[in-house]
């Protein structure tokens, strides 16, 4: 009894706070003088009323609020914030209120408690400019045209602006909560080594890695800080992504422009250096001729010794050739689009590259079918790029022990593409390399064997005649490089391709 009074006493000595009780449907039991100043109800008006439907706003009524305060207090026995209520006279105010559930005598839940008081003005006042200032911040983010991500200690994603969640093309709640390295190429790995430069140096700047996002790579730039609580403990992180796939592309534009620069320079010192050589060569090639035409007139009467300056003035005519398709191969004239014959385009570039064939025992197919159609295209580009596949093809065979180059040309009826074939049965290239030969600096060659610029160059040459390069490999068993490009049509129809010529070896 002496505590019953007790406890009244304390109930309605607080004046200043509310302090009610009710069952868990809601059913006002108890409604202190604090509760009553509060909401302007006597004590008999709010006894057997219910808590939702008397003090809380109808927005709050509406969402079902109250039936979430009973399930959490159920679960946790204690809940806490800022409830939006309503006065007796309609008046709305804001309250800071606790909930904790009770039990009976006999250990059964008996209900629930709440202690409210209203929000002073200055608290208000101050959680209103805490909220613009959370808005503007918030839009500052989502305006952002840069990935930004927040993740607490363990690495877990806890915000995302709109251009993180179109990096991803997922919605926030479908990110939120989500390990980061899920978005990482190199996955958990690649988290740590970040948080690992984060607790060496505070932030980062300027990082780049790869993301991976529906099986698609991602390269990305960051700059990364460490986030801490007022006690100076780490919390969590913030990124800020970029993705730079875009500037990647254009900087390896730039690199294989000026790796076409520096051909093109390497080019032309080459067709000087041709044109050098061959005035040196062409003067001892007059004098040799001069006395061959000598020692025919000679040596008429001895049929042994007319075969032999035969043979030899055949050679000096081998050499004159030569001479001239390395002089025509070198010459530096601007680009011209002609219709042009491939098959004499092969010819051409093999008399230059027959004798690195010869040289390393290495048999030659020539399969050029005939009566192919004509493509537009300009003679020495495309004769560049043949030397280069030629070549790369015999380097490729440098160590094999069955060495057989074919080269072949076809016509595909259906879509009008002509195809020009370099198989050889060489090494191979893996299928990680095929993705990567035709980048600028890429080579699978040793250092002294080149910078991987052929084939780079060799791509858009092709790429400019409105063609394609298709390779097709096997590891120690050979490459087939295969050029297609578009048949000229012209102003007449291209004749129908009917039969091939046979093969002629050369070993």
């Amino acid at each position: 009894m002496v505590a019953s009074n007790i406890l009244n006493n304390i109930l309605d000595s607080a004046t200043h706070v509310a302090i009610i009780v009710a069952d868990f449907n809601g059913k006002i039991t108890l409604f202190n003088q604090g509760a009553v100043n509060l909401f302007g109800y006597t004590e008999q008006e709010a006894e057997g009323r219910n808590l939702q439907e008397l003090t809380f706003s109808i927005e709050d009524q509406s969402s079902n609020l109250f039936e979430e305060v009973i399930e959490s207090l159920k679960n946790r026995g204690w809940i806490g914030g800022k409830l939006l209520r309503k006065h007796k006279s309609g008046r709305r105010f804001s309250t800071i209120s606790s909930f904790t559930s009770f039990k009976d005598t006999t250990e059964k839940w008996k209900g629930i408690l709440e202690v409210a008081q209203e929000m002073p003005p200055d608290l208000l006042n101050l959680e209103r400019e805490l909220k613009i200032s959370k808005n503007f911040m918030v839009n500052i983010l989502e305006s952002s045209i840069d990935a930004v991500v927040t993740t607490d200690i363990k690495g877990h994603i806890t915000y995302v602006n709109r251009a993180f969640r179109e990096l991803i093309g997922l919605p926030g709640h479908q990110i939120i909560g989500k390990h980061i390295s899920t978005y990482y190429k190199d996955g958990i790995d690649q988290a740590r080594k970040i948080m690992n430069k984060l607790r060496e140096n505070g932030r980062i700047r300027d990082y780049e890695f790869d993301m991976e996002v529906g099986g698609k790579i991602i390269p990305i730039r960051t700059s990364d800080t460490l986030l801490y609580d007022d006690y100076g403990e780490i919390v969590g992180t913030m990124g800020v992504f970029q993705d730079i796939t875009t500037r990647k592309k254009l900087s390896e534009e730039l690199s294989a422009t000026q790796a076409e620069l520096i051909q093109a320079v390497k080019m032309k010192a080459l067709g000087d250096l041709v044109t050098g050589v061959a005035h040196e060569i062409n003067n001892p090639l007059m004098a040799s001729d001069t006395f061959l035409h000598l020692l025919e007139n000679e040596t008429k009467d001895n049929p042994m010794l007319q075969k032999r300056v035969s043979l030899l003035k055949q050679c000096n005519q081998r050499i004159k050739n030569i001479v001239k398709k390395l002089k025509a191969f070198s010459m530096q004239a601007g680009t011209e689009f002609t219709p042009m014959d491939v098959n004499e385009a092969i010819l051409s570039v093999f008399e230059i590259t027959q004798q690195q064939a010869l040289n390393q025992r290495i048999e030659v197919t020539l399969r050029l079918r005939e009566n192919l159609p004509k493509v537009l295209g300009d003679k020495n580009q495309i004769e560049q790029v043949l030397l280069n596949l030629i070549s790369n093809a015999c380097d490729a065979m440098e160590k094999s022990s069955r060495k057989v180059l074919a080269i072949y040309t076809d016509l595909d009826q259906k879509t009008r593409q002509v195809r020009i074939g370099v198989k050889d049965t060489g090494t191979g290239i893996t299928a990680e390399q095929i993705e990567q030969i035709f980048n600028p600096f890429f080579t699978t060659k040793d250092s002294d064997k080149g910078m991987g610029l052929g084939l780079s160059i060799c791509y858009r040459i092709i790429e400019a005649h409105r063609g394609k390069i298709e390779v097709k490999s096997r590891l120690n068993e050979g490459s087939e490089f295969i050029v297609i490009l578009p048949a000229y049509i012209g102003t007449g129809k291209v004749t129908d391709v009917t039969h091939e010529t046979g093969e002629n070896n050369v070993s």
